[in-house]
């Protein structure tokens, strides 16, 4: 390993060939077509902010201007500079990192420059419609000065978040807490402004024992904000689904595990970068060719034969849900609620019923551009417009200051700002070169611990150590037998072999406590990743039939599903938010009328978990296409059998 070292410390040596950091990271910029712009502090030659962004995804914010979503990561350098990650999402929902920002502070004039910066690589006719980010109010009072006709929204995890921080200390009991939680998602999921008031004056009154709550999410976000987060105003603006930040949350934690230390420079951190950008564009390219080229077996209807291998795969899936949806909501407008046309541009489920009817295709002229869009080819403005140089003679004073820069990197003068370091305490001999960041408030509100007790030490850990906890401390050693290959175990190995030619698909979906939820979503054509989509579906067929379902079920399991189905936080749920069999398998069917495959689906489970005879099992799975029950007979046909 040390002649490795030396090796690469050689071989740097080398490629730096006597230049500073700053004039490497120059000439590394300008050798593969950055964009780069910096700027210092007042008559000195040290770097205050730097920005600058891949050619390639310069076109791709070109061709996708529509959503922007914003966020900073910290502990990626040495110097403690925030860096800021502006997120662009493509046709086939990938994202693409725009450009980054080195920020010397979170301040509204670092911000302004960055996001003036960005609005200088735009068309002028093509800005963003939507822009998602959290409660900087630095940052939101700089998109007010730079993108005045965008339509800001806040990130809906994150105020939940900040919610359950400030809000879960002040319940007692648990129940309370849950019922609240589950109130304030009924207010934020509001489809129009009748409905939120309703449910405003219901928490106003099941909660007027907590001044304090109800204080905090009234003046904090509902009397500021609610406009850019409430499913009410939302709903009325083409998002193409983007209502969070997590999008941005997955690249920081993607950044992180490429630059894997927090002690980097400029010059290392765009080295790593710079790779995950080409790998990040190779893997959008393969998205549209797949959307392109690869026809998927439920797309083959002729319902599909105008839109297929014109728009994304994603947008498919998403008129593939509206046309099942169309099945229960036949022309009514009122019932349809056109939520998908108002917010994706996709045909919504009466429309497609019309479509239907007539036994005319889907046309392709009623898909939003966004999604027709395989390509890395600029959005241009078919007519003639205006231009004005302005913008362009505004950027020339920086433009002269680049230039001698850009011809001869090695002659720049900038310098390295200086590495921030801690003041206050005792001074740390060890360097934290770690990338995790410090848990937020809602983590420590979870973990029941309060903010103070983080960093203190119980005093009943005792400070002596055995020797023999002492011998423990070193590497574990572990016998390796290379003589027995691993043998690896698909899914269809786990069932029984008189089964195995019954199961035509099988899904491996993320464990994280809505895997059910996932399992559906995708069987119903939304994508894993629409199990929230499910549980509100769910939810809502709970509440149509609530009394029946209070009388099948009993007033205590209702409240049980209800609890279940109002989680719509990107957390891993705990056991008590699982999805259960069968109660919930009455709702699935009862929701998307597949009674079939929810007969599938008990069945195995009644196999696996109840040790039911195989042969009744096979048998059910035989006969599934001719029980023809009613959900309520089925329901208690399925109890029978669990008994047994």
């Amino acid at each position: 390993m040390k002649s490795i070292y030396n090796a690469r410390q050689r071989y740097k040596v080398i490629e730096m060939a006597g230049r500073s950091q700053m004039q490497q990271l120059l000439s590394k910029l300008s050798e593969h077509n950055y964009i780069e712009w910096h700027r210092c502090y007042d008559n000195t030659y040290i770097v205050k902010d730097l920005f600058w962004a891949h050619p390639k995804s310069i076109e791709l914010l070109r061709s996708f201007p529509s959503v922007l979503l914003m966020d900073c990561s910290y502990k990626v350098n040495k110097y403690h500079l925030p860096l800021f990650e502006i997120i662009g999402v493509t046709s086939t929902d990938m994202i693409f990192n725009v450009a980054y920002t080195y920020l010397s502070s979170e301040q509204e004039d670092s911000y302004t420059w960055a996001l003036d910066r960005l609005r200088g690589l735009m068309d002028n006719n093509f800005l963003p419609r939507v822009i998602v980010t959290d409660r900087e109010l630095a940052l939101m009072n700089a998109i007010e000065k730079i993108f005045p006709c965008a339509n800001h929204f806040l990130c809906r995890w994150y105020i939940s978040r900040n919610i359950m921080a400030n809000c879960k200390k002040l319940f007692a009991a648990n129940d309370k807490w849950e019922k609240f939680i589950m109130s304030w998602n009924l207010l934020v999921l509001s489809s129009n402004e009748i409905e939120f008031i309703n449910h405003f004056k219901t928490m106003q009154r099941d909660f007027a024992s907590f001044p304090a709550v109800m204080e905090y999410v009234t003046n904090t976000w509902l009397n500021n904000y609610k406009e850019r987060f409430v499913s009410a105003r939302t709903d009325k603006i083409m998002h193409f689904g983007n209502l969070t930040t997590n999008k941005v949350e997955s690249s920081h934690s993607r950044l992180k595990k490429y630059l894997s230390t927090s002690q980097g420079n400029f010059e290392t951190s765009w080295a790593k970068i710079h790779n995950l950008l080409e790998l990040q564009h190779t893997d959008i390219k393969a998205s549209f060719e797949k959307s392109l080229t690869v026809v998927q077996h439920q797309f083959k209807p002729a319902k599909f034969k105008h839109i297929r291998g014109f728009i994304s795969i994603i947008a498919l899936n998403i008129t593939l849900s509206e046309l099942k949806r169309a099945i229960s909501i036949g022309v009514d407008r009122s019932a349809c609620g056109c939520v998908i046309c108002q917010t994706h541009g996709l045909p919504c489920a009466h429309e497609i019923t019309e479509y239907k009817r007539e036994c005319h295709p889907i046309p392709l002229e009623r898909i939003d551009l966004h999604w027709k869009k395989l390509n890395l080819v600029a959005v241009t403005q078919k007519q003639k417009v205006k231009l004005s140089f302005q913008p362009e003679f505004e950027l020339i004073l920086d433009i002269l200051k680049k230039l001698k820069e850009i011809a001869n990197p090695g002659c720049t003068f900038l310098l390295d700002p200086e590495v921030k370091t801690r003041t206050r305490g005792r001074p740390s001999i060890k360097v934290d070169t770690s990338t995790h960041r410090d848990p937020s408030a809602f983590e420590i509100s979870l973990s029941g611990q309060e903010s103070c007790s983080l960093n203190v030490k119980s005093n009943s850990v005792t400070t002596t150590k055995s020797k023999a906890e002492v011998k423990r401390r070193g590497r574990p050693k572990t016998k390796v037998n290379n003589s027995t290959p691993v043998k690896s175990i698909t899914f269809i190995d786990e069932f029984p072999v008189g089964l195995q030619s019954y199961i035509h698909h099988i899904k491996d979906v993320v464990a994280d406590g809505n895997c059910g939820f996932r399992a559906i979503a995708d069987l119903i054509g939304l994508g894993e990743d629409g199990w929230v989509q499910v549980r509100k579906d769910l939810l809502n067929e709970l509440y149509s039939h609530l009394d029946d379902c209070g009388k099948l079920y009993g007033s205590e399991r209702v409240n049980e599903l209800i609890h279940i189905l109002s989680y719509y936080e990107n957390w891993p749920a705990s056991s008590d938010r699982w999805m259960t069999m069968p109660d919930m398998g009455h709702l699935i069917a009862s929701c998307y009328n597949t009674i079939d495959s929810i007969i599938l689906f008990i069945c195995l489970f009644i196999y696996f978990y109840f040790n039911v005879g195989y042969n009744t099992v096979k048998w059910l799975i035989l006969s599934s296409n001719e029980l023809w029950l009613h959900a309520s007979s089925e329901f208690f046909f399925l109890q029978y059998a669990m008994r047994k």
